[in-house]
């Protein structure tokens, strides 16, 4: 056997035989049962549709990691390509101003034993939150984050926070 016969075997049996895919319906019923097995999700908050192997995930969820879950759930399933995560955002404190998130932010940060909360400065925009600031380890900017994830009017948390220990140190002439 010539070594292209050798890695298109090597490649069918990695793969699977082009003729034992999935077909998309059964795809599709693949990442509904994902869905529901997931506990961070409720029943029927997600669509699934399926075409080539590439899932489109649509609704509507009430949180940043409620619309997380489902695309990391879609991933999970065997001969899923990609997936368009078109799940809308609509939280349930959706009438709950800048200034409200901000004090809750504040606060959560405040109450996390593992946050340097002085050295962390926030900003809110359309419940936006982006965090900024300088800390020594890079468990302490994960904590940061999480300390926000599950307040009610957040839409998305971009984590700027710097780790002291890995920036690099400024050149002196």
């Amino acid at each position: 056997m010539n070594a292209l016969a050798r890695c298109l075997q090597s490649h069918v049996e990695r793969k699977g035989s082009t003729s034992m895919a999935k077909s998309d319906a059964d795809i599709q019923g693949d990442v509904l049962r994902e869905l529901q097995w997931d506990t961070r999700l409720g029943e029927a908050e997600v669509g699934v549709e399926v075409d080539r192997g590439i899932v489109t995930l649509s609704g509507t969820v009430t949180s940043a990691e409620k619309r997380q879950a489902a695309l990391e759930a879609a991933h999970r399933v065997r001969e899923v390509l990609d997936v368009v995560n078109d799940i809308e955002l609509k939280p349930p404190g959706s009438g709950r101003t800048n200034a409200d998130i901000a004090r809750a932010v504040r606060d959560a940060l405040v109450w996390d034993v593992c946050v340097p909360d002085a050295r962390i400065r926030s900003t809110v925009s359309e419940g936006r939150v982006v965090l900024e600031g300088e800390v020594d380890t890079p468990r302490q900017r994960e904590d940061a984050a999480k300390a926000l994830r599950n307040l009610v009017g957040i839409v998305s948390v971009v984590n700027l926070i710097e780790v002291a220990a890995l920036k690099a140190p400024a050149q002196h002439q």
